[in-house]
């Protein structure tokens, strides 16, 4: 059993710090750091939720080919400063994960736990903080380094493309660890075989092969039968067992997915058209040099506006058969179940006196969000009209944002909307 503990630290406003504690050693402890990484990772972006998990996904997204000081510079944006492993740290804010790599009978198992379950404000920044430390526990390995940055910024690229889910964590942690190890170079896994044959297809190692997988064990491993697909599940002294055939797809899919490499910027959304609403909209983006990302298989342009009031999501979607640019913030803080009902209130009174948009409320999730709407009339997009609106629709969040957040604290609709008369 091997079994890996972070603990990241913050204090005051610019102090951080982090432990990495592994009771295993050589490549199994690398390969379990990173599995450990990329689950963390994954359980934190799924926690805050697309909106609020939006610049740290995009943040390890564009680690892509990147270096250990383009991390540096991740952690200097935050405003942070990352002491050295070791170096006390009287801690206001502390983030704990274990995972545990068990090896039973039936396949590969991780137990990860995170404390606290209630995510504090830095939990986001707390990712980047890890990557900084990981990378420092090994000044000198550049291989470890690559493999690190990479997986980190698969991760990124599945939270920026939507795919992020509680069911899928182990599966996109351990394939993106699996994709970033076989990319550098001596990417060889140890292969634990007993001469067995394929219990499916009969196969064994001198015929067609077996091809392993990235699994942290000095004890166990996964590998793929290569003739006939299957998910073999091998012990020491103990013949191989075929995984669970959906369970093994819905890995190798993931791994598949990983594997493919990444479309270059300029390449993104190649085959929307020339003409289409979709190019239109990265046009107007790219002359104002706002900065996007896409969502796969979506007409959707994800980006962030600021306020007084700090930051939030903001995207843009192009519903072409309709000639309508869709423009939507969304507000950083969700309405508790006790509180959609009063916030509603809230709403209906500030729409009243909206005219160029409106706000929404999702009564099942409390999202609260601002929407403005552009309509084409038998032309492109036009850039200025657009900046105008994207302005005002960003003006509108930062101007009642103040009192959604007064209301989902506690404070009466109409108290609320009266501060905002004459606004």
């Amino acid at each position: 059993m091997v079994e890996m503990r972070f603990e990241i630290r913050f204090a005051a406003a610019d102090l951080a710090s982090a432990s990495v504690v592994a009771t295993a050693s050589n490549e199994v402890e690398q390969q379990a750091e990173l599995v450990a990484f990329a689950r963390y990772a994954a359980q934190i972006a799924v926690l805050l939720g697309p909106d609020r998990a939006f610049a740290l996904v995009r943040g390890l997204a564009a680690l892509k080919d990147a270096g250990r000081q383009d991390v540096a510079a991740l952690v200097e944006a935050r405003g942070l400063r990352v002491l050295p492993e070791g170096e006390s740290l009287v801690a206001d804010t502390a983030l704990r994960a274990v995972a545990t790599f068990l090896t039973p009978a039936g396949g590969p198992r991780m137990y990860f736990r995170l404390k606290p379950h209630k995510l504090p404000p830095v939990a986001d920044a707390s990712v980047v903080v890890l990557v900084d430390a990981l990378l420092r526990r090994r000044p000198g390995d550049e291989t470890f380094a690559r493999r690190l940055i990479d997986t980190a910024a698969l991760i990124g690229r599945v939270g920026m493309a939507g795919e992020l889910r509680p069911e899928n964590e182990f599966d996109v942690s351990l394939a993106a660890a699996d994709v970033a190890w076989r990319r550098s170079a001596g990417h060889e896994l140890r292969a634990v075989w007993a001469g067995e044959r394929c219990p499916r297809c009969g196969s064994d190692k001198e015929g067609t092969g077996f091809e392993p997988r990235l699994w942290p064990s000095d004890d166990a491993a996964i590998h793929n039968c290569l003739r006939c697909g299957a998910g073999l599940w091998l012990r020491e002294s103990n013949p191989p067992r075929l995984l669970d055939e959906d369970v093994w797809a819905a890995m190798e899919e993931m791994r598949d997915e990983l594997e493919r490499a990444a479309p270059d910027e300029a390449e993104a959304g190649s085959d929307d058209g020339a003409g289409s609403l979709l190019a239109e909209l990265k046009r107007v983006f790219a002359e104002n040099q706002w900065p996007y990302a896409e969502v796969r298989g979506a007409p959707v342009l994800l980006s962030e506006l600021s306020g007084d009031g700090g930051s939030w999501a903001f995207y843009a979607q192009a519903a072409e058969d309709k000639g309508l640019v869709l423009l939507y913030s969304i507000c950083p803080v969700r309405a508790p179940k006790a509180r959609r009902p009063e916030v509603a209130e809230l709403l209906t009174r500030a729409n009243y006196g909206l005219a160029a948009g409106n706000f929404e409320l999702d009564l099942e999730d409390g999202e609260v969000r601002y929407k403005t709407v552009v309509q084409l009339h038998g032309q492109g997009l036009d850039g200025i009209t657009l900046k105008r609106v994207v302005r005002a629709n960003g003006t509108a969040m930062a101007t009642y944002l103040p009192a959604i957040r007064a209301v989902i604290d506690g404070e009466s609709a109409h108290a609320a909307a009266g501060r905002l008369d004459g606004v």
